[in-house]
């Protein structure tokens, strides 16, 4: 930060009301205070936060209807991640051959290969049979199962703005929780 910033009354009210009159507050404040550094880089943290509560949920939707979407119409498709999480160790073996020159015998890394293949094969195969029957529920479930994850986004939502209006109104510059990166960054941006 270039300049000492200024932590008048009037300046700490702005930057609660940053937090409290969401998108509007930080916006005015954006667009007419852009000189009071204080009350920019809440409003830039109370726009983080106006962009985390609009992008999770929107992130959630899309992978929902993905999965939803790969699970009845390409079943086969879930192969790809889980064949990626079984030819790991193969992958680890190779640098690790790599980096001690040798050291690791390829043995070990061909019986790892051919151990992955195997596995992969029967993943293909299961999949293959229980495609019709009992996948076009799994990306459902799945769906229905990763909202925990906004839960959680929300909850670290509240106590991140929670922590934002505190920060305000005791004059303290100081990124919220979580969220408080993408005001930063936001912050260096508008001030650069």
């Amino acid at each position: 930060m270039h300049k000492p910033m200024t932590m008048h009354r009037l300046n700490r009210l702005l930057a609660a009301l940053s937090y409290l009159l969401i998108l509007v507050g930080p916006l005015a404040i954006v667009l007419l205070r852009r000189r009071d550094r204080f009350t920019l880089y809440h409003a830039c943290q109370s726009l983080a936060l106006v962009g985390g509560a609009v992008v999770v949920p929107l992130l959630w939707l899309v992978f929902g209807w993905l999965t939803a979407f790969v699970s009845v119409e390409y079943p086969l498709l879930f192969i790809i991640p889980i064949g990626l999480a079984l030819f790991m160790p193969v992958i680890r073996q190779q640098q690790r051959a790599m980096r001690y020159k040798g050291q690791v015998s390829w043995f070990s890394m061909l019986s790892t290969l051919a151990v992955a293949a195997a596995l992969i094969y029967a993943t293909y195969r299961l999949i293959e049979w229980l495609a019709p029957v009992l996948l076009p529920l799994g990306g459902a479930l799945l769906f229905m199962a990763s909202f925990s994850i906004v839960m959680a986004a929300a909850l670290a939502l509240v106590i991140a703005w929670v922590a934002g209006i505190v920060n305000a109104l005791t004059g303290q510059v100081r990124p919220v929780p979580v969220y408080g990166e993408w005001g930063q960054r936001l912050f260096l941006r508008l001030t650069s």
